[in-house]
């Protein structure tokens, strides 16, 4: 493409300057990071921006070009003119219906024949000439002052393009003898006055309609709106659920009287140790509706089965739940060394003033440990705001919202809803439209960037 062949030569013409310049020496030491940037990170961002703006899914991932040049490659077999049986025969063409053979002499893919006075024996079978099936559909065989191709693996026939391009560059079908040109808002070749099209379409540029139709379309804008309160939803509940319980466990666990105090925080920390998405998947076994065994257990005790990933609110609860179980062994493990951190001397202090327990926790240990962690916590809600895998393998984005016209979940966040809008709708891939909701992403993860650098800033100047 166009704009990767500029990105190349603008990267190669950098690099020199860097080098040739004696002022520009320190970016020599930069160069590796800048160009890992450039291409892990504003390329891609240029090409999805750039998809945004187009029509580009099923049914249209050819360029114009492309897609002319595949419609004008069409061909029709003669079926007036009688196949033509033929073998190959060492490096010769025999035909064995004319008794004719291949002349030594080959011109632009011409194969051009000649009486034959002694019958070939050794020939290839008709799944070794299939195998080279590439090379016989680019030769030409002139039989008789007739232009042959290759039909089939034991036969020639004469055949003509179904498409031929007029003069006003529209397309015309000579098997139905209709004219057809270019729509470039559909992005396909249409027929004259009516509504039929010819397939592949191409990809065009569609202006803001994309994004139109998050915000103005009422039934996509209303599951959008759906997608983006629980992604928010998710990733603050997320968030406080982890925190709290590694709190909690982080001061329990710290109290220098607990028996056998390190095993119970290496038992705490198991499921760190185990690969995240091997978790959900046992979470999505355990939860099923039918067979799993929390389910199971219920029916111990008298009570009716829940469908846990089925209904709308169990879904998110069980979400939380499940990331919940992933999540809080990573808060467990810094709000300790936060714990650890804290001098002994404040406490004794306090405890000399006459604060309680209580009010040691809330006046002096809170306070310590969020002015900590508060970046911690932003990046944590970044990464939850993208938790494809903790919403996919366990709920597939479901259950489906009612009466919605793209395919979206009750459970799915904006990374989600973006996957399954590129690879899963029941019309086909969207690309375009999924590019525009990785546009609204990357404000929000922009935006809790920028606030969590401000605040990385704040805490290194306390």
């Amino acid at each position: 493409m166009l704009w990767i062949s500029c990105a190349l030569i603008s990267l190669i013409l950098g690099i020199i300057v860097i080098f040739r310049l004696p002022k520009l020496y320190p970016l020599r030491y930069l160069l590796p990071g800048l160009i890992t940037f450039l291409f892990f990170m504003i390329l891609p961002m240029i090409f999805t921006l750039t998809v945004a703006f187009t029509n580009l899914g099923t049914g249209h991932f050819l360029s114009e070009s492309a897609v002319k040049k595949l419609l004008l490659e069409t061909y029709l077999y003669n079926r007036e003119t009688p196949d033509t049986e033929f073998k190959v025969c060492g490096d010769k063409f025999y035909l064995p219906e004319l008794n004719l053979l291949s002349t030594e002499t080959i011109t632009n893919n011409e194969i051009h024949f000649t009486n034959s006075t002694k019958i070939p024996t050794t020939c290839l079978t008709e799944n070794e000439v299939f195998s080279n099936i590439s090379v016989l559909k680019e030769k030409k065989f002139i039989i008789n002052n007739k232009t042959y191709s290759y039909f089939r693996s034991n036969a020639l026939a004469i055949r003509i393009p179904r498409y031929t391009l007029l003069e006003n560059d529209n397309l015309k079908d000579q098997l139905q003898n209709k004219e057809y040109f270019k729509n470039a808002e559909t992005g396909f070749f249409q027929m004259q006055g009516g509504t039929e099209t010819l397939a592949p379409g191409f990809y065009v540029p569609v202006g803001f309609r994309n994004f139109t139709s998050i915000l103005f379309n009422k039934s996509v804008l209303k599951s959008f709106q759906k997608v983006i309160l629980w992604t928010l939803g998710w990733s603050f509940g997320s968030v406080f659920l982890t925190f709290t319980t590694g709190l909690f466990l982080s001061l329990l666990m710290n109290d220098k009287k607990l028996a056998v105090q390190k095993l119970y925080r290496v038992l705490l920390i198991i499921p760190y140790s185990i690969p995240f998405f091997i978790s959900v998947l046992i979470f999505k076994g355990l939860l099923n509706k039918d067979f799993g065994f929390i389910n199971h257990c219920l029916g111990l005790i008298g009570m009716n089965a829940l469908p846990w990933l089925e209904s709308a609110s169990l879904a998110k609860v069980s979400c939380l739940l499940v990331n919940l179980w992933l999540g809080y062994p990573y808060m467990f493990l810094v709000i300790t060394g936060i714990l650890q951190s804290l001098p002994i001397s404040v406490y004794e202090a306090a405890r000399l003033d006459g604060a309680t327990a209580t009010q040691q926790f809330k006046l002096i240990t809170l306070p310590l440990i969020f002015n900590a962690i508060v970046p911690l916590l932003i990046g944590s809600f970044a990464f939850n705001l993208n938790n494809f895998v903790g919403i996919y393998l366990l709920t597939g984005g479901g259950p489906p919202i009612p009466g919605a016209t793209t395919p979206v979940g009750e459970t799915d966040i904006l990374i989600s809803y973006t996957y399954r809008l590129a690879f899963e709708g029941s019309s086909g891939q969207n690309f375009g439209l999924a590019s525009a909701v990785c546009f609204f992403i990357f404000i929000f993860i922009g935006i809790l960037t920028f606030f969590n650098y401000r605040l990385s800033q704040k805490n290194a100047k306390l």
